[in-house]
């Protein structure tokens, strides 16, 4: 079985997990970050907190990952850093002999460095790191991403993996 595990600020990271999940036997657990503020101040915050990879209060804080095959974790990046929540979860969470597929949402060039972070951070955790991918999201409707979604799919050939 496979797990995607996301945090979602945009609502494009949750989209794709929508579209993987639709494409092999997976459940999606979206993270929430407790702390996470709104307005122009919040974002002021919560993008600060990022860039400084600070962690947060987040539900579910854990998950039980015994039982999953597949691990797909997805954070959007946030001046290219770790959503919070996600860096949070990768923390608390043991991932021994995980196979694991990462990716990230971007508007900008920044994705590597998110993917690199959460790369280090699983393998300290003692997760293998199978695959992972860079979804530009800036200016794409909903259409265009499901189409570089599965056209990425396709490419992992991330069904077999699951």
């Amino acid at each position: 079985m496979t797990s995607i595990i996301i945090f979602s600020s945009n609502k494009k990271t949750k989209l794709i997990s929508e579209i993987i999940r639709e494409k092999i036997d997976a459940e999606i657990v979206e993270i929430k970050d407790l702390n996470k503020k709104s307005g122009f101040i919040g974002n002021l915050k919560n993008n600060y907190n990022a860039l400084r990879s600070n962690n947060t209060d987040i539900f579910p804080e854990t998950i039980d990952l015994i039982s999953y095959d597949l691990i797909i974790i997805g954070s959007p990046s946030t001046f290219g850093g770790i959503s919070p929540s996600i860096s949070t979860f990768i923390e608390k969470n043991s991932f021994e002999n995980k196979k694991i597929v990462i990716f990230t949402t971007t508007n900008s060039r920044k994705g590597y460095d998110v993917l690199k972070h959460m790369k280090n951070k699983i393998e300290t955790n003692g997760g293998t790191i199978l695959n992972s991918f860079i979804m530009r999201v800036n200016n794409k409707s909903n259409s265009e991403i499901k189409i570089n979604t599965l056209k990425i799919i396709k490419e992992m050939d991330l069904d077999l993996y699951a």
